[in-house]
């Protein structure tokens, strides 16, 4: 893997074939950087992994990405790659707007990661289009929110941090008194949340992987004992799932809401599903070993492809 601006000095940008390949990250020790490494060179892609906080983005008259004294946009690569965490979200988000601003082919723009990093812009956006998501509140003051929650969505309700991701900064409250001491502690910390309608599902979800408008793996978590969040970070277990029509058309259409080219969708099972969350950059290390599916390969393939240097459109697995 050819990782560019970690260590003391990063060197100048050096592509050596036709198709390449930038991702952008601010961790990119991560296994999931690796695996789309292997997956684009094994597409006779080549990949580099630029380290997003050790780079400066320059807007003006021109758009430039700076390191070490070198331009990384005078050559450009055919396609980036954002992937955007909890860590320095702003940095990448702002390397990958100048890539885009030179022209470079993206599948997430930065305006849809920014929608679906936040999880009240999300339930909006795919509330706008027709979908069906919980009934989610925001405001400011937190009694004034915990009134509103109790007169409209009864008890338990959600409370989720605007951009909690992995279901950290996500806590169900049972009660008023626990609603209103979890919003006012968000509060005295300056953090924005929304609260949601708790929708009981077995404590279990679904994860669709959508790339390119194709349902690419699918998988069901179910929430470890004694907990509620049937995310794998908090250890659940998870097993290959085959969606149904509708659970692949609701998926494909929330991916396109938000105008997402790639991005996990969480689906409340049933026989009215409900989307839970959109992920712009979805880890697929767990849906990988659990469906058997090459999901990094989907991502490259189609990330490729949208720069039309790429080989054949995806289609849906087996």
């Amino acid at each position: 893997m050819d990782i560019l601006a970690v260590g003391r000095r990063a060197r100048p940008l050096r592509y050596h074939g036709s198709v390449r390949l930038l991702i952008l990250t601010a961790r990119p020790e991560l296994a999931a950087n690796r695996r789309l490494c292997e997956a684009a060179e094994a597409e006779g892609v080549e990949p580099v992994v630029l380290d997003a906080a050790r780079v400066v983005a320059v807007c003006g008259e021109a758009p430039h990405l700076l390191c070490d004294g070198a331009d990384l946009l005078d050559d450009p690569p055919g396609a980036v790659i954002a992937r955007v965490g909890n860590w320095r979200p702003r940095s990448v988000l702002a390397a990958l707007e100048a890539s885009v601003d030179a022209g470079v082919a993206t599948p997430n723009p930065p305006e849809a990661i920014r929608t679906g990093r936040d999880h009240w812009l999300t339930v909006r956006g795919l509330g706008r289009a027709g979908l069906p998501v919980p009934e989610t509140l925001a405001g400011s003051d937190p009694e004034t929110v915990a009134q509103t929650a109790h007169d409209r969505l009864g008890y338990p309700v959600v409370v989720k941090q605007r951009r909690s991701r992995m279901g950290v900064g996500v806590i169900r409250c049972d009660g008023r008194d626990q609603l209103e001491a979890v919003l006012d502690t968000l509060w005295r910390l300056g953090d924005e949340y929304i609260v949601q309608r708790y929708l009981p599902a077995g404590d279990s979800s679904l994860r669709l992987l959508v790339v390119g408008g194709v349902v690419v793996a699918g998988a069901r978590f179910t929430a470890g004992p004694g907990e509620w969040r049937s995310n794998a970070a908090r250890g659940g277990d998870i097993a290959k799932h085959r969606p149904s029509d509708g659970e692949t058309r609701l998926a494909v259409s929330a991916a396109a809401a938000l105008g997402l080219g790639h991005c996990g969708v969480d689906l409340l099972p049933g026989s009215s599903p409900v989307v839970l969350e959109v992920n712009p950059t979805p880890g697929f290390r767990h849906l990988e070993r659990a469906t058997g599916e090459d999901v990094a390969r989907a991502l490259v393939v189609h990330a490729i492809g949208i720069s039309g240097q790429g080989p054949e459109a995806l289609t849906p697995p087996d």
